[in-house]
């Protein structure tokens, strides 16, 4: 998506609007504006272009599958003070946008259940550790035996096979961080187990591109996230 390339820094502002003026037959100042408005969007700002229904629910669709919904949320809020700015201005009801953001603020908030869940599970962890040893054995008789189950919807990135699999070519069976060798052999090929790990992670803008990666052990890719 050319807006989002623009926002990244992969498009300068001005091969973006070439790129949609030739390519969708916009003029170069809607083309502008359409850049702006995702921009603006995604930091959570107002943005007063008019835009149809069509075009905001390809811009959330895209900022729900490409960023963390962190930015989702930015997206939703900005839209929400579009929608009264349009409503108070021209004393009419944005009855189909109104729709749209509906829609895509169950997403936000089944995404958001899906973090929460982990969060709260971890932030529990940290705060049972706290306590005596004699405490947390009368909350584990106390507690049910059977876990509770909870469905929850969230999204992954497509990763490139490719990738992964010459970054796991590159390092030959050894870690990249430690140097020590895989700690064990895959059963099911016999191949050394190392994991690939995005240096930026995708969620944040990380691209799926061999620079951007590296082959780890399990330690040392926990040690990447957690240490």
């Amino acid at each position: 998506m050319t807006s989002k390339d623009v926002f990244l820094g992969i498009l300068k502002k001005a091969d973006g609007i070439a790129i949609l003026s030739c390519t969708y037959g916009l003029n170069k100042t809607s083309a502008g504006d359409f850049i702006n408005c995702f921009k603006y969007m995604l930091e959570g700002r107002l943005f007063q272009r008019a835009m149809s229904h069509s075009a905001m629910d390809y811009f959330l669709c895209n900022i729900a599958k490409d960023f963390p919904s962190s930015y989702l949320k930015n997206a939703l809020d900005a839209l929400i003070k579009h929608i009264e700015y349009w409503e108070a201005h021209y004393k009419t009801n944005a009855i189909s946008m109104r729709k749209v953001e509906s829609h895509y603020r169950k997403v936000f908030q089944a995404e958001e259940t899906a973090e929460l869940v982990q969060s709260k599970f971890e932030n529990d962890v940290f705060k049972s550790l706290k306590l005596t040893r004699s405490e947390r054995l009368k909350k584990i008789e106390e507690a049910p035996t059977k876990p509770r189950r909870i469905v929850v919807t969230t999204s992954i990135y497509q990763r490139n096979p490719y990738v992964v699999a010459e970054r796991l070519t590159i390092a030959d069976g050894s870690c990249e961080k430690c140097g020590q060798i895989a700690p064990f052999i895959r059963l099911k090929d016999s191949t050394p187990y190392l994991e690939v790990h995005h240096i930026k992670r995708l969620c944040d803008g990380g691209l799926d591109i061999l620079e951007n990666t590296t082959a780890l052990c399990p330690n040392c890719h926990r040690e990447m996230h957690f240490g």
